[in-house]
């Protein structure tokens, strides 16, 4: 059974020391700005809920660069956290259709717009296979879609 749910993220003026700026939350730049805090936060909760599981929480081309030594100064375990920045991937719909329907992954955070043509899919397949996707979209609302 497909489960989803929208959230839609409060935004606010927050100091990231570690990210080394102040933009009212926000994270990234250009068409997707995803809010800081709130993108951590989610991050740090998945990684909690997920550690028991078996396989990777990936996060697919976050708006910037998340870092282990970002992640384990906010106390998040990420030992089993991969994150694939975006001047690594090739092919986006190759690796989200791999990560979604392999055993490798426990659940696959992507920063796609919610009108996004392969979304719907990927939404499926996340349904299908039992792998958790959570979607950041460019309004700062987060979908989530498990089996």
């Amino acid at each position: 059974m497909l489960n989803s749910q929208s959230h839609q993220f409060q935004s606010g003026t927050s100091v990231n020391p570690l990210l080394g700026r102040s933009s009212a939350g926000q994270f990234g730049s250009g068409s997707n700005p995803v809010d800081t805090t709130h993108l951590l936060q989610l991050i740090g909760t998945l990684a909690a809920q997920t550690d028991t599981q078996q396989g990777w929480l990936l996060v697919i081309a976050p708006p910037q660069p998340l870092t282990k030594s970002i992640l384990g100064q906010l106390n998040i375990n990420s030992k089993r956290i991969l994150v694939i920045q975006q001047r690594q991937i090739t092919h986006f719909d190759n690796l989200m259709r791999d990560a979604l329907t392999c055993s490798t992954c426990c659940a696959v955070v992507s920063f796609l717009a919610a009108e996004h043509p392969q979304l719907e899919d990927y939404q499926y397949l996340s349904a299908k296979y039992g792998t958790a996707l959570v979607n950041v979209n460019t309004h700062n609302q987060q979908t989530v879609t498990t089996h």
